[in-house]
């Protein structure tokens, strides 16, 4: 059995396989070597998959989620390319911490690198049910602390991330996927394999000052957001398993500690450095 052993946010995991995974560039710097993990996930081969029936929660073009008579929550892997072909699939609920995803043996070509393999893990529940959440969001370290810019694609958070790094010297540490948990020093917004076309792969945690809401407009403007247009805002740009009511439940909780306990913006901006010295300003009179 083959181990790789990777840590992020504050979390140490382990991946057992019984074929050596090739490590791609993005998951490189999250790389440890820890005896001691928080959670392991496991590829395991078989000659034959089970019967995997039950209601629908959820059909997707990648794989399926079903939940059987006993309450177990399945999810299917497969192949559109394929015809829909099953190649694996794993049990979701209860979490565990020991995740298994079972394959069908001669299809190692699945989970050969880290990126396709990690796809497989859950990866969004184990951080979860671990009180961590993934934002779409553009996270950068700044004079004044971490700064996630969130919105829908295009709204401009790649923009405004190389606004901030061009006139106030801000360094990014994720462009796309940057994970939030709360530590005994407050909220921490993390780097992730996950970056997007920023490519920044920053193995690194740092205090978070604002979260700041993007629109785009003809106007330069900001304003502080309700708690409740935050929650709803905020959850509308994480990574939701709406099939999943615990899941559901659970994301709504932290995000609602979070707004409580960490100021939400909308800024309204034509892409500019009206844009950077509005937010600094705002900054400013926080640490005044």
């Amino acid at each position: 059995m083959k181990t790789t052993g990777f840590s992020f946010a504050g979390l140490n995991g382990l991946i057992l396989s019984e074929n050596k995974v090739k490590i791609t560039k993005n998951f490189q710097p999250f790389l440890r070597n820890y005896q001691i993990s928080d959670y392991v996930i496991e590829y395991v081969s078989c000659a034959k998959l089970p019967d995997l029936y039950g209601e629908f929660l959820y059909t997707g073009i990648e794989y399926d989620v079903i939940q059987k008579e006993n309450g177990d929550i399945i999810r299917i892997f497969k192949d559109a390319k394929k015809a829909g072909f099953v190649y694996a699939y794993s049990r979701m609920l209860p979490f565990e911490e020991h995740v298994k995803i079972f394959y069908l043996k001669g299809n190692e070509e699945y989970f050969d690198d880290m990126n396709n393999s990690f796809f497989h893990s859950g990866w969004e529940q184990i951080l979860l049910w671990k009180k961590r959440m993934i934002l779409h969001a553009s996270l950068i370290e700044t004079a004044y602390g971490g700064i996630l810019f969130s919105g829908v694609s295009g709204a401009g958070k790649t923009t405004q991330a190389e606004l901030w790094m061009k006139w106030e010297q801000a360094r990014q540490i994720n462009g796309d996927r940057p994970i939030l948990y709360k530590s005994d020093k407050g909220w921490l917004g993390c780097g992730s394999p996950y970056a997007g076309s920023s490519e920044c792969y920053i193995n690194e945690c740092i205090p978070i000052k604002t979260i700041i809401l993007l629109e785009q407009g003809t106007q330069t403007s900001l304003q502080r957001v309700s708690i409740t247009e935050a929650v709803k805002r905020i959850y509308a740009n994480s990574t939701v398993y709406t099939w999943n009511k615990e899941y559901v439940e659970k994301l709504l909780n932290l995000i609602m500690i979070l707004v409580q306990e960490i100021p939400v913006y909308r800024l309204i901006n034509r892409a500019d450095h009206d844009s950077v010295e509005i937010v600094k300003k705002e900054l400013q009179k926080e640490v005044i």
